[in-house]
């Protein structure tokens, strides 16, 4: 098969119109086939890309990760595209109205850097230009660089992403391992491979364990020691009632096994508790890599090389956590995701995460206005069925994300995304954060 060298850049130079606007999506996997998920996400980008065309002057980048060909590898990329073709057809409407559309290619699509007849229908039906990085000029010279970030990831980066035969550790795990996995644990593993953070699954598979699998069997036992204690009772209670044959006396009876039962379930209750906690923890902290926020590690570290090298900004996906920080007199963002993703929400009193299945909304905007550089992050999470009713009443009030995409970090003005990575998990630890910062905040001001 020809190469497709002169088609997909290694790294392609991107003018930026004066007063214009980039917009960056990455990581939406479409699959073959359009799901609910898949149908969201198309649906939303492309009233968004629509809006924003109309204003004129747009730049969409799609940062790698767009077509699920990793996780389908009979799939063509034309059949996918077909399935989402209102998410083309807003791609197409930037390029007649004069904008401009850049494909970087990430892993999951990375047949697209060596496939000519999957990179020619990316091409054909949105008419993207498909490079493997990107650099954006604005006209006030600065440059942001775009890569979707596999480069920098041990387990799935290519050595030649030009070389079909080159399969990462990456790649066998999504086809082989995963699916395998899914399948032992049908019953209460599902969304496994969904995980934003695949070297939490220790964490991932204890969390499981205790609320689909113990409280599955929870009433086995909680019944068992109910029996026991009544057995145990019922001499007692039948004492009473032959010193006290009149019926007000069965009702004081009653009460006094009802509060004993009580007393026994309670303690049973935290007995229960303390095992489901010490079981995840032992399980949970077998951490395979860096977690959370963590994953983007390496991308800040790229940030901050090239921000020494005189670049205004890094720019990445792949690691499905959307951020934006300043570094320097730079800055670094990741466009997150717009697919499902499983992701811990942290519960009260030290009881396991509960691993939550949700859609991620997120993207970036650029704007050159001026002589100055602004950039805004905005992002969303949708909840998806799938949870148990344990795993809802655990979770309840706790998720950290807005339902609707809105602005959640800036930059240069700030704030930056997220804003405290530790607590991210958990809504009710934001707010007691955010009570606390105000104070100092206001002392700040009035200095």
């Amino acid at each position: 098969m020809a190469s497709p060298r002169p088609d997909v850049a290694d790294l392609l130079d991107v003018p930026i119109a004066p007063g214009g606007t980039v917009i960056a999506i990455s990581d939406l996997h479409l699959p073959p086939e359009r799901t609910t998920v898949s149908g969201r996400c198309a649906q939303m980008l492309s009233t968004r890309l629509t809006a924003q065309a109309e204003e004129g002057n747009l730049t969409v980048v799609l940062a790698g990760d767009i077509v699920e060909m990793l996780a389908y590898p009979g799939a063509a990329a034309r059949d996918i595209l077909d399935a989402h073709a209102d998410l083309c057809q807003a791609l197409a409407g930037v390029i007649e109205r004069g904008g401009q559309v850049i494909y970087t290619v990430g892993n999951h699509d990375g047949d697209l850097a060596w496939d000519l007849k999957a990179a020619t229908a990316v091409h054909d039906a949105t008419g993207a230009q498909l490079c493997l990085a990107a650099d954006l000029v604005f006209p006030t010279g600065d440059r942001v660089r775009v890569e979707h970030g596999h480069q920098i990831d041990p387990y799935n980066c290519f050595h030649d992403p030009r070389n079909p035969l080159d399969t990462p550790l990456g790649h066998h795990i999504v086809r082989e391992v995963m699916p395998k996995i899914e399948w032992l644990g049908r019953d209460w593993l599902g969304g496994a491979h969904e995980m934003a953070d695949p070297a939490d699954f220790p964490s991932f598979l204890a969390s499981r364990l205790v609320y689909r699998k113990l409280t599955q069997h929870l009433w086995w036992v909680v019944l068992l020691p109910i029996v026991l204690l009544v057995g145990l009772r019922l001499p007692f209670v039948a004492d009473l009632r032959d010193r006290y044959p009149g019926g007000a006396r069965w009702l004081h009876d009653a009460e006094i096994l009802g509060y004993g039962a009580v007393v026994d379930l309670a303690i049973i209750a935290v007995i229960i508790a303390f095992v489901a906690r010490r079981t995840w923890t032992s399980i949970s902290a077998l951490a395979l890599a860096e977690r959370g926020y963590g994953q983007n590690k390496a991308a800040r570290e790229r940030a901050d090389e090239l921000i020494a090298q005189g670049y205004a900004g890094y720019l990445s996906g792949h690691t499905h956590h959307p951020e934006l920080r300043a570094h320097g007199r730079g800055f670094y963002a990741n466009a997150g995701s717009c697919t499902s993703v499983v992701e811990a929400i942290d519960t009260a009193r030290g009881m396991p995460p509960v691993y939550l299945r949700t859609q991620q909304i997120s993207w970036l905007e650029i704007r050159s206005a001026g002589s100055a550089l602004s950039t805004t992050l905005k992002s969303a999470r949708i909840e998806l069925p799938g949870a148990t009713r344990i795993e809802r009443f655990m979770a309840a009030a706790r998720n950290p994300h807005s339902s609707a995409p809105c602005a959640v970090g800036s930059w240069p003005e700030g704030p930056g995304w997220p804003a405290d990575r530790t607590h991210l998990r958990d809504r009710k630890r934001l707010h007691r954060h955010d009570r606390k910062r105000k104070p100092d905040e206001g002392l700040r001001q009035a200095a």
